[in-house]
């Protein structure tokens, strides 16, 4: 048994427009669910492909901002290692100008004659007691 449903014009008018908001409805879910006004080249196809392109171009530069952000801590690392080293060779200045102020410390040169005491074999020369008072013995 089939019936036949008739519909009036203005009942007609109203279910079109009924199926027209769902599709409506139906798109804006989409939108707000993917963020993108256009989700597929069915939509607008010219504003798919630049979309496309855009994305991808966002994409790379998010790549080198994350390069360039490596490379600035890189070179704050290094730039810390040199402050630590610099800061270490300041603090062993200090320590050998204040060893040179220091009322014992002396100094003293000596020459070594080759001629006298020879080069054939190994020679040493010592000294005793953080101090020079003559001059270090020299033996064979």
């Amino acid at each position: 048994m089939t019936s036949a449903v008739t519909l009036s014009a203005g009942v007609r008018n109203n279910l079109l427009a009924l199926q027209q908001t769902t599709a409506q409805e139906a798109s804006t879910q989409q939108r707000l669910a993917t963020g993108k006004k256009v989700n597929s080249a069915l939509d607008n196809p010219t504003n798919f492909f630049t979309a496309a392109a855009l994305s991808a171009r966002a994409s790379e530069l998010t790549g080198l901002l994350d390069s360039m952000t490596n490379g600035v801590n890189t070179i704050n690392a290094a730039n810390n290692g040199l402050t630590s080293i610099t800061t270490t060779i300041q603090s062993m200045e200090a320590t050998v100008t204040q060893a040179r102020q220091d009322a014992s410390w002396q100094s003293t040169s000596f020459t070594v004659d080759t001629t006298t005491i020879g080069t054939s074999s190994l020679k040493s020369v010592g000294f005793t007691g953080g101090s020079v008072a003559a001059p270090p013995s020299i033996s064979a």
